[in-house]
């Protein structure tokens, strides 16, 4: 009888001890729960927030990107336009340069001709001297031939 008092007595604390435990375990978990749900909430306010900052940074921002977007076309129009112009000083430069080696070439062209006919010319002149010189003497002579005959 002892033993049967005693599995009793020990049986009777265990149902509540147990019912007990469960209780505080479901506590737990609730705790748990309203913390993670507690965590939540905070979580997606402090998220409402962020998009409220991003929000107003891009507001913010909207008008700095505009002006670096137009600041970016009128540099890339500004590049453009600074490479035509470079290459049509490139082409002008080669334009004068070729112009001035025609002319050059044929300046050398006039001159050599020029040289000759003043070769020619002062040959020409040199033989008409001493065909008048010749022509000359042979006058002189025509000439003292003729006072002789008078005196």
């Amino acid at each position: 009888m002892l033993l049967l008092l005693q599995a009793q007595v020990t049986s009777g604390w265990v149902g509540p001890t147990m019912a007990i435990s469960l209780v505080l375990i479901a506590l737990a978990f609730l705790v748990i729960a309203a913390g993670i749900a507690l965590a939540a909430r905070q979580a997606v306010q402090e998220m409402r927030q962020l998009a409220q900052v991003i929000e107003a940074f891009r507001s913010e921002l909207s008008p700095a990107l505009r002006a670096v977007e137009a600041f970016s076309g009128e540099s890339q129009r500004l590049a453009a336009l600074v490479s035509h112009e470079t290459e049509e000083i490139v082409h002008a430069s080669k334009a004068l340069r070729e112009g001035l080696r025609e002319r050059i070439t044929n300046l050398e062209a006039v001159y050599e001709v020029l040289a000759e006919e003043v070769e020619e010319t002062a040959l020409e002149a040199a033989v008409t001297l001493r065909t008048f010189r010749t022509g000359a003497s042979w006058f002189g002579t025509i000439r003292r031939l003729l006072r002789l005959g008078r005196r």
